[in-house]
């Protein structure tokens, strides 16, 4: 495994916007976004360009990715860091 992906693995746990294996969510989506919005929910979402396109471009919508490889979701995690 290469040092980026570490150093990727342990910064995701900073991250705001980043669950890892949250337990007890089933109807409190809504104390996390802070918001009554509808989820839009992506599966395999990889690096989560699409979601994070479609939160751009439907700002009155929820969206969640989730994926496997949290290299790849690090992309895209950092990405709405930096714009929120």
């Amino acid at each position: 495994m290469g040092q980026k992906k570490l150093v990727r693995f342990a910064e995701l746990k900073t991250f705001t916007n980043v669950l890892q294996y949250p337990e007890n969510m089933p109807g409190t989506w809504s104390t996390f976004f802070k918001n009554e919005n509808p989820i839009t929910l992506e599966l395999a979402c990889g690096k989560g360009e699409y979601a994070v396109g479609l939160a751009r471009m439907y700002t009155n919508r929820n969206f969640i990715g989730i994926d496997l490889k949290g290299n790849r979701i690090w992309v895209g995690a950092k990405n709405r860091c930096r714009k929120v």
